[in-house]
């Protein structure tokens, strides 16, 4: 390291450069100065290349050595640490202002989680989503959080943004429900609870959620639906916090019928497993978890045997569709994403079967 560290129009001189000074004034090696005071060569040469404080115990040596007073080492010490400090704000800042620039504001504002009538200056935007998400250093938003289970899609292009706009939406929703109930998750009300969220598909727009969410309190699962942000590439996501209690969140992002319970239900399976955590580092692992969530909401919508018998008559219209849906249970959008996910139809067959699901709100 140097003992002047600069950015942009900050400047740190470490102290060590006044002892370089005295040395040479006394035209005496590190290695004597070292000794005349009482501490290791190592520790002089270090300071005057600014990879040590001067401490207390020096600062006292220096003053008994030097006259220079021992204020006035630890005043220098203490105006260089400041500067430093400055400098690795001013850069985090900068960093902060690139992390800013790729949050939807425009989605934040219209569902009410910032002020929607004020424009925010970049300074106002930084400070007030630090408050927001509770967190010193927005750069910390460039990261998944092994804290937690995601439903990812891996499609989208800027990743960056993705993974950005994922995380702010998991702060809301962790904020949200982190204190609403102390109820600790039970795997065994949740496994009693599964028919009647099951029977809940059928039920209409209007009611079903509020049912859906009542249900899962019971179980210490807070339920928390968030409109998608713009780039997130976020279907759903799981936490449990401290008290024993369940996040789950669930997003509108692409939200038909089909790709609505079935993202719920990937989440269900995730809590059933206990997969609180997501290790994005062991690819292998994180697939395999995935691919039980899946298999869980797949047979939780449609058991894996009624459904393969469907696939034999190899009969897919819209009467035999809808006659196995109302045999099942299932809206008859959730029978066409499943057939066209295992490519027993094209994707542009049946769609208007589906329904389309908003989250409006906070």
């Amino acid at each position: 390291m140097s003992n002047e560290v600069e950015y942009e129009d900050i400047i740190a001189f470490h102290p060590g450069s006044y002892i370089e000074d005295i040395i040479n004034d006394l035209n005496i090696t590190q290695n004597e100065f070292a000794e005349r005071i009482g501490v290791s060569s190592k520790t002089i040469s270090k300071i005057i290349n600014g990879e040590d404080r001067i401490t207390s115990v020096t600062a006292n040596k220096l003053d008994k050595a030097t006259g220079v007073s021992y204020k006035t080492w630890n005043r220098l010490q203490s105006i260089y640490d400041e500067k430093i400090l400055e400098i690795k704000d001013r850069k985090k800042y900068d960093e902060e202002k690139r992390v800013c620039s790729l949050i939807d504001m425009g989605t934040l504002k219209d569902n009410n989680f910032v002020n929607n009538k004020k424009r925010y200056k970049v300074s106002e935007k930084i400070t007030e989503i630090r408050r927001k998400l509770i967190l010193s250093d927005l750069t910390k938003l460039y990261d998944f959080n092994s804290l937690v289970s995601y439903r990812k899609s891996d499609s989208l292009t800027n990743k960056k943004k993705s993974i950005v706009n994922s995380n702010v939406m998991l702060e809301f929703a962790s904020n949200e429900a982190r204190n609403k109930t102390d109820t600790r998750y039970s795997k065994a009300k949740l496994r009693q609870a599964l028919p009647k969220i099951k029977g809940l598909i059928i039920e209409p727009n209007e009611s079903f959620y509020l049912k859906l969410k009542d249900i899962l309190l019971k179980c210490g699962i807070v339920l928390i639906a968030m409109p998608s942000l713009k780039g997130a590439g976020l279907n759903g996501a799981t936490k449990k916090f401290k008290n024993g209690s369940v996040l789950l969140l669930i997003t509108d992002r692409k939200k038909t019928s089909d790709i609505f319970w079935f993202s719920l239900a990937h989440e269900l399976g995730h809590i059933i497993y206990e997969d609180f955590s997501s290790n994005t580092t062991d690819k292998i692992e994180y697939e395999n978890q995935e691919r039980k969530a899946d298999d869980f909401a797949s047979n939780f919508l449609i058991p894996n045997t009624e459904y393969n018998s469907f696939i034999e008559t190899n009969l897919f219209n819209e009467h035999s569709i809808k006659e196995f849906s109302e045999r099942e249970k299932v809206l008859p959008g959730i029978v066409v994403g499943r057939l066209q996910k295992d490519n027993k139809i094209k994707y542009d067959k049946f769609n208007y079967l589906k329904t389309k699901y908003y989250i409006h709100g906070y």
